[in-house]
């Protein structure tokens, strides 16, 4: 028994990133396979009742050809396509004045990319093109020289505080701060915006709000709902540059929860589980993320600032064909050799003694 428990834990350690790539192959296919059973009805039922009213609306009015009847909702439904307000053509909404331009900008730079709104003309697509390529590295590098000038202040003098003056140890430390900043952050970027999201747009209810706050701040950005739409221009484009701002604060905030839960010694050990430690040793010396040094920290000081090393992936012993990625002490020095004895010094039983 204890040799077939071996084994399996020796097949398991070496085979773990391969159970890992298949247990992801069989979480997708389990969402595919939920969204089918959840949504499938309820769009059967969206087909059979477009398909009903058009057929009742023809009864009802024979002057009307059915050719151009389908002619006009395929233009009604590519303009839609588009972001151009169908049933209020004749109004003040426009997708590309400069707020709404400035929103879309700051959705395709964060990624978010909501797809209501889109280039119409070849020169517009064209830029686009052009623009992304430069906007969004720029805008990615950015995120990231924030979001490591945050974290000394956000997550490591908090982790030091709670280390010093609860005597907690390193590692619990930081994931009780890791829990404590994921909570806030929950509250103060998801719950909260979405109450508020809920109370101006009279057509969502909390859920509706707190979906759309998730999709923008995880860039995932469907576009199903947008704010502002339902109300006039002035309350639009407010509503358009407060979600500009609250994307991108809420991208770098997001970014430094990312960053304190990646430098959790446990999510280091999880990584190890599934790729081994040369492996994550080799992926550590291009990891940007920092983590906080306490080892070089002394206790008694708390109003110090906190040292940084890099990564702890890297931090365990490298491969002995590599040099280690961690500034080295220079080599002491050898110490002087000793002074040659005299010869009138020496014992008599010496061999250099003369009169041996």
């Amino acid at each position: 028994m204890a040799r077939c428990v071996d084994s399996t834990k020796k097949i398991l350690r070496d085979h773990a990133f391969l159970f890992l790539l298949f247990g992801y192959i069989l979480f997708v296919i389990f969402g595919g396979l939920v969204f089918m059973a959840l949504e499938q009805s309820g769009e059967n039922y969206l087909v059979t009742e477009v398909h009903d009213l058009r057929t009742t609306f023809l009864s009802e009015n024979l002057c009307i050809q059915e050719k151009r009847l389908d002619i006009l909702l395929r233009e009604v439904l590519s303009a839609g396509k588009s972001g151009v307000a169908v049933l209020e053509a004749d109004s003040d909404q426009y997708n590309f004045d400069f707020t709404s331009s400035l929103f879309f900008v700051t959705t395709f730079l964060t990624t978010t990319g909501y797809g209501t709104t889109m280039p119409l003309s070849d020169g517009g697509r064209l830029f686009c093109i052009l623009y992304c390529m430069l906007g969004i590295p720029v805008t990615l590098l950015l995120l990231s020289c924030v979001t490591h000038a945050l974290l000394p202040w956000v997550t490591g003098r908090p982790v030091l505080h709670l280390q010093t003056r609860w005597g907690l140890s390193k590692s619990r430390a930081a994931l009780t701060y890791a829990c404590i900043l994921a909570g806030i952050t929950g509250v103060v970027f998801f719950l909260l915006p979405a109450i508020v999201l809920s109370v101006v747009e009279r057509d969502w209810n909390f859920l509706e709000a707190l979906y759309f706050c998730f999709i923008s701040l995880s860039t995932i950005g469907l576009g199903d709902y947008l704010p502002g739409r339902a109300h006039n221009k002035a309350a639009r484009q407010g509503l358009e540059f407060a979600t500009s701002c609250y994307l991108v604060v809420g991208l770098v905030v997001l970014l430094v929860v990312l960053e304190t839960f990646w430098a959790l010694p446990q999510v280091q050990a999880l990584i190890r589980v599934f790729t081994g430690p040369r492996s994550t040793e080799l992926k550590g010396l291009n990891l940007d993320e920092m983590v906080q040094d306490w080892d070089h920290t002394c206790p008694n000081s708390p109003d110090e600032a906190p040292e940084y090393a890099l990564p702890i992936s890297t931090i365990s012993p490298c491969p002995p064909d590599m040099p280690s990625p961690l500034p080295q002490p220079p080599p002491s020095p050898l110490p002087p050799p000793p002074p040659e004895r005299a010869e009138e010094d020496l014992p008599p039983d010496h061999p250099a003694d003369p009169k041996k």
